[in-house]
């Protein structure tokens, strides 16, 4: 009979490794948790606007997933320089919370949350992996966070006038009445009696999902990463998502102005979101008419095509 030992096998080594992986995880909930929850509650409080932030962690793990193979085979290892990023961004976010006043701000506050988990991530992957985690960071830095109303109206403002010019333009196309005045266009429609009504649409209001933009953004981004190789048909794609979100809201404002012909109240409330909602299906095809054009406007040569050295 062969011998019995009675001392307990040795754990697994991925067992020990996924126990640290998440002690850390719990550990930075933990220390961000103010930052995540407040961030959280405003994403599902304004999901007309921001509700894209609940989708873009995922999108960068999954960036962050497509470039495992690459990863594992750099070989994923410790690396101390890690903890270098990862103490700026802990020290960072304190002072944003406990620092001068000028500091409390949201967008400061996500700039120390990235750069944490980068550092984590460098430390747990090593020095190899950086360059897989920029993207997924930055992607994270960019839409996984609310903008503050003040950075986004330097690019909201100039498009809401744009916008408020454009549907001008196509309600007086369509034979309207309307004037255009700063961000409000007034509709005159003319009664029984040839006295007239004025219906106004304040642009700025009706436009508040320009902040949509952002959206838009993500989406082309990540279009961009995901099927193209070239630097100038990602930039072309991500660029695209201006003019996108531009005649998306002409066409909004269009739609919600001739609704207000119908009864002033469809023009806000719930048919103003739903308007928004079903413009954001024609916003995803412009999205694909465009990636198809920069798809066509390149013919991809195929390894088996190519002849090193002659004419294939």
């Amino acid at each position: 009979m062969k011998a019995t030992s009675d001392q307990p096998k040795p754990s697994s080594p991925l067992v020990g490794d996924a126990v640290v992986v998440g002690l850390l995880l719990v550990s930075f909930v933990a220390y961000y948790w103010d930052f995540l929850f407040r961030q959280f509650q405003w994403a599902f409080q304004e999901t007309d606007d921001w509700g894209h932030t609940l989708v873009a962690p995922l999108i960068a793990g999954w960036f962050l997933r497509r470039a495992w193979p690459q990863i594992e085979s750099a070989g994923a290892r410790i690396c101390w320089w890690g903890l270098l990023p990862l103490a700026f961004g802990l020290m960072w976010y304190a002072m944003c919370v406990f620092g001068p006043s000028v500091l409390h701000h949201h967008n400061l506050r996500g700039f120390g949350v990235v750069c944490s988990l980068g550092g984590l991530g460098m430390l747990l992957l090593g020095p190899r992996a950086i360059r897989h985690l920029i993207f997924p960071m930055l992607f994270l830095l960019v839409f996984g966070q609310t903008i503050s109303e003040r950075l986004m109206s330097y690019v909201t403002h100039p498009m809401q006038a744009i916008t408020a010019f454009g549907a001008h333009l196509l309600l007086v196309l369509a034979t309207l009445d309307a004037e255009l005045e700063g961000n409000v266009i007034r509709i005159y429609v003319m009664n029984d009696d040839m006295s007239s009504t004025v219906i106004p649409l304040n642009v700025a209001e009706a436009c508040s999902g320009m902040r949509m933009l952002m959206a838009f953004l993500a989406i082309g981004t990540t279009m961009a990463f995901a099927s193209f190789r070239r630097w100038w048909q990602r930039i072309f794609l991500i660029a695209s998502a201006f003019p996108v979100a531009l005649v998306v809201n002409i066409v909004r404002v269009l739609v919600l102005g001739l609704l207000s012909l119908i009864d002033p109240d469809l023009g806000t409330g719930e048919v103003h979101t739903m308007v928004g909602v079903f413009l954001l299906v024609p916003a995803w095809m412009l999205f694909l008419g465009v990636s198809e054009i920069l798809k066509r406007l390149v013919i991809e040569q195929s390894e088996d095509d190519f002849v090193p050295g002659g004419v294939s």
